[in-house]
């Protein structure tokens, strides 16, 4: 086998070169980009801001410009209700719901006509049900095959 003479320099770490580091990020160019990014967010802004004039400036010309024909209408009369056009959002949902649910217990918990000219009654859902119980439910009856 042959022997293979390797020569070690040492190796001290430090640099022969006493210069600095020459490609490090360069002062201006980024100076330059960040002046061009802040010029570019205040003319988006002042844009923005001149739209939102502009669009508000139409917008309160055409009230204007219906506001009158709306006072023309006629008011409600005393005790009538004007609705607003559907649909219609509900002031108080919660409250509004436990005026139905009222309203319910009632109709299934008391007596009352439902067509007084036709006879028919509401009677109460327990006093329904007792009356099934005792009675039982109506039967269909079966024609005679002919």
């Amino acid at each position: 086998m042959a022997s293979h003479n390797h020569k070690h320099e040492a190796d001290d770490g430090e640099s022969a070169s006493t210069a600095y580091e020459t490609r490090d990020v360069k002062i201006r160019p980024l100076a330059v980009f960040i002046a061009g990014i802040t010029v570019m967010a205040i003319a988006t802004y002042l844009v923005v801001y001149l739209v939102i004039r502009l669009f508000s400036a139409q917008a309160a010309n055409q009230d204007a410009q219906i506001q009158p024909v709306a006072g023309q209408a006629q008011p409600a009369a005393p005790g009538e209700e004007r609705l607003p056009p559907e649909p219609r959002i509900q002031a108080n949902p919660a409250a509004d719901l436990k005026t139905l649910r009222d309203q319910e217990d009632v109709m299934l918990t008391t007596y009352g006509w439902v067509d007084a000219r036709g006879g028919m009654v509401r009677v109460p859902i327990d006093v329904a049900m007792q009356q099934v119980l005792k009675d039982g439910l109506p039967v269909r009856q079966q024609e005679k095959a002919k």
